[in-house]
């Protein structure tokens, strides 16, 4: 979604008990599908577990993996946060009530391998421009920059972060260790996303 900010932070997190059980995943997890990476030449040095995903990108009716209920008690609290960043106003209340409750319409788990980088690129499609792309980091290091736009950040473990998926991202893992990231789209229908195209409907 286009924001007027390269990056947003919407808080911070106690991920321990997430942190071990990533950690503890067997390589074959990380293996099992490659069609993200296959499909994105930008993502090529990257490794997906999908828990909500499908591969044609739909903005309604996700699809649910096996992976979400593994996962699903140690997400919760950010999918609640998350739906809570977004009603706060009255602006944002008013269009709940006439188009209804928000939804995730894509949860993955990402993997960087050590000295990889994900080239610099803009999402688009019909969804990507039309949801809110939230990242949380559950491993990483010192070594690993996010560019978003403008920006330059290094995501440490357990904070929240809206990108501008719309600018050109990039991210490159200079350490020794693989970088995971928790994302997640979110969806608000009706709301007016000013993209760069002109405004648009989520």
């Amino acid at each position: 979604m286009n924001l007027q900010s390269d990056v947003t932070k919407l808080g911070d997190f106690d991920i321990s008990a997430l942190v071990g059980k990533v950690a503890a995943l067997p390589e074959s997890a990380w293996d099992e599908d490659q069609s993200r990476q296959e499909i994105f030449e930008a993502h090529t040095h990257t490794q997906t577990i999908k828990l909500l995903f499908d591969p044609d990108y739909r903005h309604e009716n996700p699809t649910t993996h096996a992976a979400l209920d593994d996962f699903q008690a140690l997400i919760d609290p950010f999918l609640t946060h998350i739906a809570s960043s977004y009603c706060k106003t009255m602006r944002q209340r008013k269009v709940i009530a006439k188009n209804g409750a928000g939804y995730f319409i894509r949860i993955i788990l990402t993997r960087l391998l050590p000295s990889s980088e994900i080239t610099p690129h803009a999402d688009d499609g019909y969804s990507l421009k039309r949801c809110h792309r939230i990242h949380v980091p559950i491993i990483t290091n010192d070594q690993c920059t996010f560019k978003v736009g403008a920006s330059a950040i290094n995501m440490h473990v357990g904070e929240m972060w809206e990108i501008n998926n719309r600018r050109v991202h990039a991210v490159k893992n200079n350490g020794h260790e693989a970088r995971v990231h928790l994302i997640m789209d979110y969806v608000q229908p009706g709301e007016v996303v000013f993209d760069q195209e002109g405004p648009l409907t989520a």
